[in-house]
Formats: C-alpha cells, sequence, structure tokens
C-alpha cells in the first residue's frame, strides 16, 4: 500500500454521491426524516459490524474519548488505492493493512477511521463510535470517519456499500453517536487551504542570521505544544506583527543570549504564522521541554483578555499542520507555558481558554 494513498480526493465518490444520489433511494440522509429505522425488532436494517476480533486487529497503542457527543459531522473517505473486496477474508485484509500502514508509517496509535465498509457488505469497527479518529483535519473531535475500501475516483461504490453506508449512519443516529440532524461531507472539503496555516518565512518578516543553528528536537515527532503569549501589545496587521517578532529576536539575541529568537512559531492576531527557529529545532522557551516540544507565542497580552479568532485559528491550523506533517505526535499534549515553569504565561485569560482545546493535559 503507497503512502499516498491516506491522502484521500474523493472525485467520483464526491461529486457523485453529493450529486446523483442525494435524489435517489441510495441517497445519504441529511436529516432525520429519512434515515432507516435501526430500532426495528431485533433491528432488521442494522448494518453487520465485524469485530476488531474478527478482522485480527493490532492492539491500540492509546485513546482518546469523543468530546463533543452525539458527533454532528459524518465524513466519508475512500481508501485511495484500487484494491478492493467482496468478502470478508479479502476485505480484513485490507482493513489491517491500513491499520498497518497508519500505525507504522504514520506513526499514530491506531487505525485512523471509526469504521471501515467493504463491498461485501459489511462494517469493520475501526476506532468505534465513542474514540477520537485521525481521518480528517479540524473536525477528529466532532465526526465520524467512514472509509469505503477502494479507489472510487472514477465511478461509485458497488449498491451493496451504498446501502451499507447508509444503514451504518442511520444506526449511528439511532444509538445517539450520530446527532439526528447531522451533515456528511467528503474528506476533501476538509483538507482545502482554509486548514492550511500561513506560515511567514524568516525571510520575508527580515530575521536575523542566527549566532549558531540550533539543534534539532530529541523527540520527533514533538510530543509536547507548549503555548506562550508574549505580554505587551498586540499585533492586527502583518507589517506590524513583523515589526514584533523581530523586536522579539533582538531581545532573545542581545539581551538574553541566546543564538536565535526563542520560539518554534509565532501567530499574530492578523492570523499569520511567523516561522521562529522552525520545526524539528530545539527551542529556547520553556527549559524543561525544550528539546520535546513545539513552542507557539501568540503576540499580545492574555491576561485579561483572549485572542482573536484569527489568531485562534492560526494556532489550531498550525497545530494540525504538524500532525498531519508529523513533525507533532497525534497524541501530543498541549500545555500552557505555566506547567512547565514558574510563570504567569500564556496568561490567566489564555490559560483558561486552552484548557478547552483538544490534547490539553492537566498532568504533564
Amino acid at each position: 500500500m503507497r503512502l499516498s494513498s491516506y491522502y484521500i480526493h474523493l472525485s467520483a465518490l464526491y461529486v457523485l454521491l453529493f450529486g446523483f444520489l442525494e435524489h435517489a433511494v441510495l441517497a445519504i440522509p441529511i436529516d432525520n426524516t429519512n434515515f432507516i429505522n435501526a430500532t426495528e425488532s431485533r433491528c432488521p436494517e442494522c448494518p453487520r459490524i465485524v469485530s476488531r476480533k474478527e478482522w485480527n486487529a493490532r492492539k491500540r497503542l492509546h485513546f482518546e474519548i469523543m468530546p463533543i457527543k452525539p458527533a454532528p459531522y459524518v465524513v466519508v473517505h475512500h481508501g485511495g488505492i484500487p484494491r478492493y473486496c467482496r468478502d470478508q477474508e479479502t476485505c480484513s485484509d485490507i482493513v489491517r493493512a491500513y491499520q498497518d500502514l497508519h500505525l507504522d508509517q504514520r506513526g499514530w496509535y491506531d487505525i485512523g477511521y471509526n469504521f471501515v465498509i467493504g463491498e461485501d457488505g459489511n462494517v469493520y469497527e475501526g476506532r468505534g463510535w465513542d474514540y477520537i479518529g485521525a481521518h480528517a483535519i479540524g473536525y477528529n473531535t466532532q465526526s465520524i470517519g467512514i472509509c469505503i475500501i477502494g479507489d472510487f475516483t472514477d465511478f461509485l461504490p458497488d449498491e451493496i456499500a451504498l446501502k451499507t453506508l447508509n444503514k451504518l449512519i442511520a444506526y449511528g443516529v439511532s444509538l445517539g453517536k450520530i446527532r439526528k440532524n447531522y451533515n456528511v461531507i467528503g474528506h476533501r472539503q476538509v483538507r482545502d487551504t482554509e486548514y492550511s496555516p500561513n506560515i511567514i518565512s524568516r525571510t520575508e518578516w527580515g530575521a536575523r542570521k542566527p549566532k549558531s543553528s540550533s539543534p534539532n528536537l530529541k523527540l520527533k515527532p514533538a510530543p509536547y505544544v507548549i503555548i506562550h503569549h508574549s505580554v505587551g501589545s498586540g499585533c492586527e496587521t502583518q507589517a506590524v506583527c513583523q515589526l514584533k517578532v523581530r523586536q522579539f529576536q533582538n531581545m532573545h539575541m542581545d539581551k538574553r543570549g541566546w543564538n536565535d529568537i526563542g520560539y518554534n512559531f509565532l501567530v499574530g492576531e492578523d492570523g499569520n504564522v511567523y516561522e521562529g527557529r522552525g520545526w524539528s529545532k530545539k527551542g529556547a522557551h520553556s527549559v524543561p521541554f525544550n528539546n520535546k516540544s513545539i513552542g507557539i507565542c501568540i503576540i499580545g497580552d492574555y491576561r485579561n483578555r483572549t485572542p482573536n479568532a484569527a489568531a485562534v485559528q492560526a494556532v489550531t491550523n498550525l497545530i494540525a499542520h504538524g500532525v498531519e506533517s508529523n513533525e507533532i505526535k497525534s497524541d501530543y499534549k498541549l500545555l500552557g507555558h505555566r506547567q512547565t515553569w514558574p510563570t504567569e504565561c500564556p496568561g490567566n485569560s489564555l490559560y483558561t481558554m486552552i484548557k478547552s482545546w483538544p490534547h490539553w493535559s492537566e498532568s504533564q
């Protein structure tokens, strides 16, 4: 299986599922008016779910409980390679290959999908209903990710697989795992540019040359993300943010004697990310964690206010990009600077805010 197969582009599947099929008998339900009644006597319309034990799954390395229940989204994927199955033995073999790819090459702690569907009409249990998946950045904590085995760039899955998809979603609604007024989206809808951080390079913001090269992180991908604030005024334009980043670098190099700016990245309320030491490099932002974390500073003083939406989204996108690029562990811990060093940073208001973010950890 090619690594690129994970990067799913739902061409025919996306166009046809959300075009032709929305008017057909096999339409994916988009509200509670047409979902299959999965609670009828003995649930005759429920899909057959092949358990992890049945398809011989490897043991998951870790898990995280889904924080948003019932899930408001269903994200539909395809496998992305022309390998298909119409019997349980072959489908199980492919699902195992997906899990191997995700564990061994992607560095995740389990198969990324919540469920996988084969053209044999079976559903294969992935992470299941209650655990956060690793299938759609920005949606993993609020969606059920369902993958149909095969490459459906140019044609649709067979009728059996589509009916099974319908049944599985309806079953999730009946169990209270999927919200009744859920939205179905294709993977391509959550992988567009709005989820990519706009990173302003060192050259662009006018960085000085470091005194010496920063060493690499000892642990990669980084298991920690540390959130800071800079104190002082914030910035809402690129010109002002760049000026502030240059000032930070001057202070860190000239007054503190560091070899470069201390943070890996800085984020302004203009919605841009400013490259500091960058990915994979040891920072100088939190002494006990410098060699195993990505340090992100949000420019401004957040003792009595929180950053604006543009800055928060930029941080979210940056972290998601780091996970996708294997620079940050998928099961990373998010900490405020005060959790690693005696300081008020990142300010009371921002610290309260990040405690609601995915992956924030009370303990180190």
